[in-house]
């Protein structure tokens, strides 16, 4: 597969210098504004977008990911594993995940084809190099990779820079945070080639224990632009160590001590010292855009991620069976169960070629392309120590299995302007995807060998409606699918001969907005029904293994207000607020059922299993209401003061429709100062002082939990962990710029 690679990127070169030869360098297309990525929706578009431009991406924090360069977005929460900024950090939209929400970069799927999921620890100080964001809620237009459940984020990064310049920024703070960052730009290479290079180093202590960073990262950029044509290339590396703080901890532990944290806890207050997830990625890009008549453009690129890592535990007291081993015996004591240190190792490359044409003759506009998309990942554990071990060898290999994916799609994508007031859309996306597992589950040991192929339709259409200079009104409606991700299906698996179907979305959105020169105002409606939505009910199949389920019908449905005001030219506040029901009709859930509370002994006949019904029941993570505002005061052009602030209503956060299953509301502020400057010459400064959670309040943002029913009708038993915020905390930073 490198090597198709290697020949398409030959290719692209070969077409362009044939072309090249037959135009001059009188006129050059702009590298900034030439490509027109299918996924991003434009000024007319009739859905619900929001457009960050990259003075805005550097605004929220000091050390941002993208959760919380997001902060201030309607219907957004941001959750934190280690309390701060610096660790494993994020976000849902309208209630919906990572694994539900389509990143892209550049056009190129972000998220990983087995999982679903994005993790932006993996990727460190990415936003430091997008240019801009576009932030669709709900359906939104077509994507490429898994479907938009909820939202889709469109990141574009830095283009190479017309001028030339070198760039330090350099952060201290809190809880032993230090990061430096070093960019340069020139467009003074040979033959009139631009570029741009970023690095950046992090260490953290982390509020918890355990909750250190060690992160580095590096974006470069080539482009080189013609009359009619230009060519760019991207290279992004992230290297990641950092340490585990996904398992939280009870409400009573974190009374005694909120910074507490179990993982690797051994014994006597004893740590095993290097427990950490740790991952190395690579992308590399290329993009050619050729015009080729004044109405028709061509945008192409290819994309290779190249990803490794894993995590290392110490993990107490495990059967010798769990790990397909025989008992140990040792000095004539035979064991069956050993502490050890475990890593759980992944390894994938990912290839992407895509292309669009873009035909504008006038008030008509049609886009036609598609992607091919293919993955290839092995996932393998072993184990790097034993206690007590007679014959097993170093890094001793328990599991090993596959996956590849293949996704491809077409698309074909109109707008129509009629009198600049009436703006007609519709897209319509084909897309044909195919996923083969082969190997062992690490967990069960099973065998989870599988082969699957789906096929999706995805419409979309809608109207948008200019009443005047000021005023708009939009109505879209639009369908995705999602097919299931790679534990679903291993859940399958255990389910025998039971299927899981893949997820429908049918989204609805309304709205009307007004721009005034010194006010804004935006109201957006929405019905988002879900057919088939995969959730964890806890049903045992026929041999005693917990499933996924589809379960036919839930929705989320609510309003988004936005709004902001400019009374004087120093002053500005921008607000929003959301509102939503959000629910799951017809809904069993099954909990892990034993006899009694005395001899726990666990029942693993369905039939037996003790359940609950519910008629309507919430969807867990999905607040009924977010309020988010921003004040911003520049008494002078050199100092800006900001002061953001957000609530969060209470929320559940499991299925279990129980009060101890809710996470309380809470609010939060955070502070800012910056005063920028001249020093001597062309160079420039920025000196920056941030507050973080100024109320010094410690609110649980993020909780997992479950309960064990019992047949003989004791208590319940439930057990819960619960992550929290950092307390008031400080940084401080200063940008160098000549």
């Amino acid at each position: 597969m490198k090597r198709v690679f290697l020949c398409l990127a030959a290719g692209i070169f070969v077409v362009h210098s044939m072309a090249a030869a037959k135009t001059d360098s009188i006129r050059q297309l702009d590298l900034n504004d030439v490509v027109v990525i299918a996924s991003y929706a434009g000024e007319n578009t009739p859905v619900t977008h929001q457009n960050l431009s990259k003075a805005e991406i550097r605004t929220p924090n000091v050390v941002s990911t993208l959760p919380q360069v997001l902060w201030m977005t309607p219907s957004l929460v941001h959750t934190a594993e280690n309390g701060t900024s610096t660790g494993n950090t994020a976000m849902r939209i309208r209630g919906t995940d990572a694994s539900r929400i389509n990143f892209s970069l550049n056009g190129i799927p972000m998220n990983n084809p087995e999982s679903q999921e994005v993790y932006w620890v993996n990727i460190p100080n990415l936003t430091g190099s997008l240019q801009s964001i576009q932030i669709q809620r709900g359906v939104g237009v077509l994507a490429n990779g898994t479907g938009a459940f909820g939202a889709s984020v469109n990141l574009l990064s830095e283009r190479p820079a017309a001028d030339n310049y070198i760039e330090s920024s350099t952060t201290a703070g809190s809880y032993g945070t230090f990061e430096q960052s070093v960019s340069l730009a020139t467009s003074r290479l040979p033959g009139g080639v631009q570029m741009q290079l970023r690095y950046t180093a992090l260490n953290a202590d982390g509020y918890l224990r355990n909750g250190w960073s060690r992160h580095q990262s590096l974006y470069g950029t080539l482009g080189k632009s013609w009359e009619k044509a230009q060519l760019s290339m991207n290279y992004i590396y992230g290297n990641q160590h950092t340490g585990i703080t996904w398992e939280g901890a009870s409400k009573e532990q974190i009374a005694l001590n909120p910074a507490y944290n179990p993982a690797g806890a051994i014994k006597d207050g004893l740590y095993y010292g290097n427990e950490s997830d740790n991952y190395r990625q690579h992308h590399i890009q290329l993009f050619y855009s050729r015009e080729l008549t004044e109405t028709l453009l061509l945008n192409t690129g290819l994309n290779y991620t190249d990803g490794y890592g894993y995590y290392e535990q110490y993990k107490q007291n495990r059967k010798f069976s769990s790990l397909g081993l025989s008992n140990q015996l040792i000095d004539g004591i035979e064991y069956d169960r050993s502490d050890h240190i475990r890593g759980k190792f992944m390894a994938n490359g990912f290839y992407t070629g895509l292309f669009n044409l873009n035909y504008q003759p006038g008030a008509f506009r049609l886009q036609g392309g598609g992607m091919y998309s293919f993955y290839q990942g092995v996932h393998y554990a072993r184990l790097l120590w034993l206690e007590h071990n007679n014959n097993i060898p170093a890094d001793y290999e328990w599991v090993r299995n596959f996956g590849e994916k293949t996704d491809r799609n077409l698309f074909v994508k109109a707008e129509y302007a009629l009198r600049n007031k009436l703006f007609l859309y519709a897209d319509l996306q084909y897309r044909n995807v195919r996923y083969e597992l082969e190997g062992i589950d690490d967990d069960d040991l099973l065998d989870l060998s599988q082969l699957h192929k789906w096929q999706f339709w995805n419409p979309k259409m809608g109207v948008n409606w200019r009443i005047d200079q000021s005023r708009k009104l939009y109505l879209s409606a639009g369908i995705a699918n999602r097919e299931p991700t790679r534990a679903d299906l291993k859940d399958a698996v255990k389910g025998g001969s039971r299927r899981v179907l893949p997820e429908r979305l049918y989204d609805v959105e309304l709205g009307y907005s007004v721009n005034k020169p010194k006010w804004m105002l935006a109201l957006n409606l929405y019905d988002m029904e879900y057919h088939n939505q995969l959730i964890p009910t806890g049903k045992l199949n026929e041999v005693g293994y917990k499933l996924m389920s589809n379960v036919p019908y839930s929705y989320r449905r609510g309003m988004e207000l936005s709004a902001g005001i400019r009374p004087f030219s120093v002053l500005q506040l921008d607000a929003n607020l959301s509102l939503s029901t959000n629910k799951v009709k017809d809904f069993s859930l099954y909990y892990s059922t034993y006899d009694n509370a005395s001899d726990w002994n666990e029942i693993l006949d369905q039939s037996r299993q003790i359940s609950s019904y519910y008629s309507m029941a919430d969807l867990p993570f999905s607040p009924a209401c977010i309020a988010a505002a921003r004040l911003q005061y520049q008494p002078v052009t050199s100092l800006q003061l900001s002061l953001m602030g957000k609530y969060i209503a209470e929320q559940q956060f499991s299925y279990i429709q129980h009060e101890e299953f809710r996470l309380p509301a809470y609010t939060q502020f955070n502070f800012s100062a910056v005063y920028s400057g001249c020093l001597v010459g062309n160079s420039d400064f920025e000196l920056g002082f941030y507050i973080n959670n100024l109320l010094g309040n410690q609110p649980l943002c993020n909780a997992w939990g479950y309960e064990i029913a019992f047949l003989s009708g004791e208590e319940p038993y439930r057990e819960t962990g619960y992550y929290v915020l950092a307390p008031r905390h400080y940084m401080l930073k200063f940008v160098f710029k000549i």
